[in-house]
């Protein structure tokens, strides 16, 4: 048996070798592993800034096509929804009694011309008898009397013959103007009744070519819109009339619209008339846009989308969202420098462009950024970096005015 110092020896000499393959482990770990990341390219775009407003369609001509006079429909001369053009036959009213009535006054007329042929005749015949005192004053000037008389007889006569025209013309309802007319609102048989602005209402007709967009604008947009123009107006040179201001539609200010299926904003109008007050209940006014509508795409009373620009094109700087960090208050981007390594930059932030955001400070076009796994990035790290590709439309944004 071992004594106690040889005892303390063998244990000594047991922890030295343990300790000895410890280090020896730890001499023999294997290097690490680079970080995977991927990267993308900051881009340079030509963009405008722009303001978004919530509308609604509107046509630019809209007529409620009521009956002018009284009686039966006959006919119908239109498809319920199809296009139509100015002076188009549209219902058809029994004429009989209007076509009577005007072939009365025309006889009212020959009877008053008749009368007024006999008047003259009687007052050339007093004159020459006054002339040699065998009537009296009195019957001369009774005679000069019925000749004016029977005058105004036959202008009155032709004035009724005028509304008997006008009534039996009322009979045949046409079209006022070129656009898609509505369904009948009566079928033939039924009776309507005439009048101004109390006729029956056969149908409705409304002009959507161009198609007409309002919104409403805040006051502070108002205020930057109204300086846009007064520079544009000062730019452009004299009016073509000393001392008179160009007005918005002069301008040909663009704008895009949105649809409420579409997510993009495909459709290009100009804006053409600023309301002449602001809302003092809303501090607003209304803007109007106008629209091609030659496809018969939009329909009156539809809620679109507006975009508005508010700067000139001008080149910006634009990176993917998901490259973007947060760190409190303060927005920051890991760029690779040429070194390969990650450089933690804070940025200045611009508005969105569908998944992109304009970088108005901190970083140059062209700069390669860290677009996933930028949370595990750290100083010194060793990187396995794969460069991706994002697709970037401007499909939204304004190029200028076209």
């Amino acid at each position: 048996m071992l004594c106690k110092t040889g005892r303390f020896y063998v244990l000594l000499g047991c922890l030295m070798g343990l300790m000895a393959v410890g280090c020896q482990k730890q001499v023999a770990k294997p290097p690490a592993v680079p970080l995977k990341i991927s990267t993308v390219q900051a881009v340079s775009q030509q963009i405008t800034d722009y303001d978004e407003y919530v509308g609604r369609t509107g046509a630019i001509e809209t007529v409620e096509v009521r009956a002018r006079v009284t009686g039966y429909i006959k006919q119908i001369h239109f498809t319920d929804g199809q296009r139509i053009q100015e002076d188009d036959l549209l219902f058809s009213i029994e004429p009989d009694v209007y076509q009577a009535a005007h072939q009365q006054a025309l006889a009212k007329i020959d009877l008053m011309k008749a009368r007024v042929g006999l008047a003259k005749s009687k007052l050339a015949r007093a004159k020459s008898l006054i002339d040699v005192k065998a009537i009296s004053q009195e019957e001369y000037e009774e005679n000069v009397a019925a000749l004016t008389e029977a005058q105004a007889q036959q202008v009155a006569a032709e004035a009724d013959t005028q509304i008997s025209a006008l009534d039996l013309k009322y009979t045949e309802v046409r079209s006022p103007i070129s656009g898609r007319i509505d369904r009948a609102q009566i079928t033939p048989g039924n009776i309507v009744t005439g009048g101004l602005g109390t006729g029956t209402l056969l149908t409705t007709i409304v002009k959507t070519d161009p198609m007409y967009v309002y919104f409403d604008v805040d006051e502070q947009s108002v205020l930057r819109y109204q300086r846009m123009t007064i520079q544009q107006n000062q730019a452009g040179g004299p009016s073509p009339q000393a001392g008179v201001q160009r007005d918005l539609k002069s301008f040909e200010i663009p704008c895009l619209v949105q649809l409420g299926d579409e997510k993009d904003y495909p459709h290009q109008g100009k804006l053409d008339f600023l309301q002449n007050s602001i809302d003092e209940r809303t501090g607003s006014i209304k803007l109007r846009a106008v629209l091609n509508n030659s496809e018969n795409l939009y329909k009156a009373g539809m809620f679109v989308r507006v975009r508005v620009p508010v700067s000139e094109p001008y080149s910006a700087v634009l990176v993917p969202e998901a490259s973007i960090g947060v760190d409190q208050d303060t927005r920051y981007v890991i760029a690779i420098g040429a070194d390969r390594k990650p450089a933690r930059q804070s940025v200045q932030l611009g508005r969105a462009i569908g998944t992109w955001r304009v970088i108005t400070k901190g970083l140059e076009p062209g700069a390669e950024v860290v677009y996933r796994g930028l949370q595990r990035v750290r100083p010194g790290v060793e990187l396995d970096i794969q460069r991706i590709e994002v697709p970037f439309e401007l499909g939204s944004t304004f190029k200028g005015a076209e």
